[in-house]
């Protein structure tokens, strides 16, 4: 039930019905089953992994709650991170550790049955996580409802692909929202933000994705220049892909009156690769950060075990998108960037270059920023790990351009700076203090995304992880 059909649109709108219907004692357990049978849609017999995790997780922070001991703590979080990693290492990357173990020569004669992964399980297995630890550090009183948190865990607008929301939050919003009434307000808000997330994903990414398809289909068979407009089009396509995604969920979340958290903002404007991770899938950066990169030690300790520490966080983030290398070196040149950054911020000159000419400082800063971002996506996208040497290749010779060419990637940059003027400007600001003005743009996008909208769009891409 992909976010960009009409089966999710109409689902949706029966869902929304039926809710402000309901008695309600009702809503909890109609949401509950909407949340199951919509991912029982994507994969019947995977919807007992949530089960399991929210029982776990469940009882884990009823425990919590009791137990006294250091000890007895200690080995209820333990059974959380045990039962929630587990699965997802089993089910995500027992295949890819079994096969480098054969490699090696370490794993002769063992097979492994593969299996699908399921849709989401990187999602909602760091969720129920989380709230496990939320509890075990006292930042958070455990629920007592069971349905309530298998709501929390299931929740269908943002269950497969986030954003990762915090028990903190989202569990709060959903006890007031099954209290409350239909909103004009909140289905305003919440249908421009799924007007505005088919936009992008059917007209915008969709329509790029051939692009990228075809840089990185077979590095035999195209010009570096060809690889160089699809690695600016694959970096469009995955930002208007993922973005929209979130923003439809956070739309379709809004018409039951639950706020969930941006996972977006603009993060191609980002003036450096800190403030890039800062603006980017920014649910899962803040993760990484409260739950890994903090609790090794964060930036105390001197500088060099707060670099590490980074390292092994970036390292951990490019794992969690894929078992395959292409995601570990993709995380791990995003954890070189961060660390480089962290020590050019530090040196001499570059607080001269900031102080005298800010505003160069700061394009350039932008400008860098950009291009190893998308140079980065090599590394995601390539079809295969042993296609990654021969893209980086072409990137680094690529020959003359053609006009085309070279009018796609003045084009790229352009759009960085229309959406520069438009945060400037505050321009989505403008046209939502106008009713008439919002009508008129989102009736636009609407037509547009009637008229142009791809039939055989690839799904969204981050439904994979």
């Amino acid at each position: 039930m992909a976010f960009d059909s009409l089966t999710y649109l109409l689902f949706l709108a029966g869902v929304a019905a039926l809710f402000f219907s309901a008695p309600k004692i009702l809503r909890v357990p109609l949401l509950v089953g909407a949340s199951l049978v919509f991912y029982a849609a994507w994969s019947a017999p995977l919807v007992g992994l949530i089960l399991i995790s929210a029982a776990v997780d469940f009882g884990v922070g009823l425990g919590l709650e009791r137990a006294q001991s250091r000890r007895a703590r200690r080995l209820l979080l333990a059974l959380s991170v045990t039962v929630n990693l587990g699965l997802l290492a089993a089910f995500k990357y027992a295949a890819f550790v079994l096969e480098n173990l054969q490699a090696l020569g370490l794993a002769h004669g063992v097979r492994f049955a593969g299996v699908a992964t399921p849709p989401g399980i990187s999602f909602y297995t760091f969720q129920t996580l989380s709230y496990s630890i939320d509890v075990y550090r006292r930042a958070l009183r455990p629920t007592r409802s069971p349905l309530r948190f298998l709501l929390y865990v299931s929740f269908f607008p943002q269950l497969i692909a986030g954003p990762i929301e915090r028990a903190g939050n989202l569990l709060l919003q959903l006890r007031r929202a099954v209290t409350l009434g239909p909103s004009a307000r909140n289905w305003a808000a919440g249908l421009q933000l799924i007007l505005l997330g088919l936009f992008k994903k059917a007209v915008l990414a969709d329509h790029l994705a051939p692009y990228a398809d075809a840089a990185f289909a077979d590095p035999s068979a195209v010009s570096g220049w060809t690889v160089i407009v699809g690695t600016y089009a694959f970096a469009l396509q995955i930002y208007f892909d993922f973005s929209a995604y979130s923003e439809i969920a956070k739309g379709s979340a809004r018409l039951f009156g639950v706020d969930l958290v941006w996972n977006f903002d603009q993060p191609y404007l980002a003036g450096d690769i800190a403030a890039f991770w800062r603006r980017w899938h920014m649910s899962l950066s803040s993760w990484f950060r409260d739950y890994v990169f903090i609790p090794l030690g964060g930036s105390r300790g001197g500088r060099a075990r707060a670099l590490r520490n980074l390292v092994i966080t970036m390292f951990l983030s490019g794992l969690w998108h894929g078992a395959a290398w292409s995601f570990v070196l993709w995380g791990l040149y995003h954890g070189a960037l961060l660390l480089g950054h962290a020590l050019w911020r530090r040196a001499a000159l570059a607080q001269r270059l900031a102080a005298r000419a800010p505003g160069w400082y700061r394009l350039l800063g932008w400008l860098l920023t950009f291009e190893l971002v998308t140079l980065g996506w090599i590394l995601f996208r390539a079809a295969e790990d042993r296609h990654i040497p021969a893209l980086l290749r072409l990137v680094a010779s690529p020959g003359a351009p053609d006009a085309s060419q070279l009018v796609a990637v003045i084009g790229v940059h352009a759009l960085c700076g229309l959406w520069y003027l438009e945060r400037r400007l505050r321009l989505r600001t403008v046209v939502h203090r106008s009713a008439a003005l919002s009508l008129l743009v989102y009736g636009a996008l609407a037509v547009i995304t009637a008229l142009f909208a791809r039939d055989d769009g690839p799904q969204f891409i981050y439904f994979q992880f």
